[in-house]
């Protein structure tokens, strides 16, 4: 009986600890159909927090747009998106040192070339309608309805489910370690957006293994979920700051293959935003 009585408590401390991480968010509204959050959780025991930066996007919001940059931009640094008509964005795929992506990738409506570890690599991709779905087993090849699709390392919520601590032990020291990360998610009925950014690799600001991430998102009524490109790539920007700090060991803006941006725009001056600036002779 007892046994019982104490199983009883367990169900209910679950089921009353994601309402209150959830109430914990404070949302501030950005601009329609976009809020921020910035949500700091203290390490019991120790003088350190995980601290962490939310979005959330409504995707039937007419004046709100979601886009992949192009393969055209691969190299570019976070601040060189921080100006309109950007309002928002965050690093995407995980890459090698030539900036080739890892899973399908799409932007625009066109596919990248050099891509690698397709079959592995679940996948985030939306329509022209911004009518966006995870797909957590990668088909063989893009869909032609993908305008812009980016892959990631690794589910975090799947038809509701957060990934469990068993699994991140299986995954080994990617999964476990306590790295800043970068993830995307929706909610049931694929409305509503959810970005999120982990600080890490600070002094008193620690990252966080992907079990923990996937249960503070299934909080925000995540119910899928996908862990984008992390460490040093980790970066999120709005209204033209970076609301993300840089690791300790690495304080620069590292250089990326691409972003998850929102414009105010449907269409994109990318040749400008991501060109290059001239070097100087000697």
């Amino acid at each position: 009986m007892r046994r019982l009585g104490l199983l009883f408590l367990w169900v209910a401390v679950q089921a009353l600890t994601p309402l209150v991480w959830a109430q914990a968010l404070s949302w501030e509204t950005v601009r329609p159909g976009l809020q921020y959050a910035r949500q700091d959780i203290p390490i019991e025991g120790t003088d350190s927090m995980h601290r962490l930066h939310w979005l959330r996007l409504d995707l039937t919001q007419p004046n709100l747009h979601l886009a992949l940059t192009p393969q055209s931009c691969a190299g570019l640094q976070m601040p060189d998106l921080d100006r309109p008509p950007i309002v928002a964005s965050m690093n995407a795929s995980f890459f090698s040192k030539e900036f080739l992506t890892r899973g399908h990738t799409v932007s625009q409506a066109q596919v990248w070339k050099g891509n690698y570890r397709l079959a592995d690599s679940p996948v985030l991709a939306c329509s022209a309608d911004q009518r966006c779905q995870a797909l957590h087993q990668a088909p063989a090849l893009e869909s032609p309805a993908w305008v812009d699709a980016a892959a990631g390392v690794q589910s975090l919520v799947q038809s509701g489910r957060a990934r469990s601590d068993a699994d991140d032990a299986q995954c080994g020291a990617f999964c476990t370690t306590t790295h800043p990360r970068s993830a995307i998610g929706l909610d049931t009925e694929g409305k509503t957006m959810v970005w999120v950014a982990a600080e890490g690799r600070q002094k008193f600001v620690t990252g966080l293994p992907l079990a923990k991430l996937a249960r503070l998102m299934q909080t925000q009524s995540v119910f899928e979920a996908i862990n984008f490109d992390g460490g040093g790539s980790t970066a999120l920007h709005l209204e033209g700051q970076a609301r993300t700090h840089r690791p300790d060991n690495e304080p620069q803006a590292r250089a990326i293959a691409n972003a998850w941006v929102l414009s105010t725009q449907p269409v994109v001056d990318w040749a400008a935003i991501c060109q290059k600036p001239a070097k100087t002779s000697p």
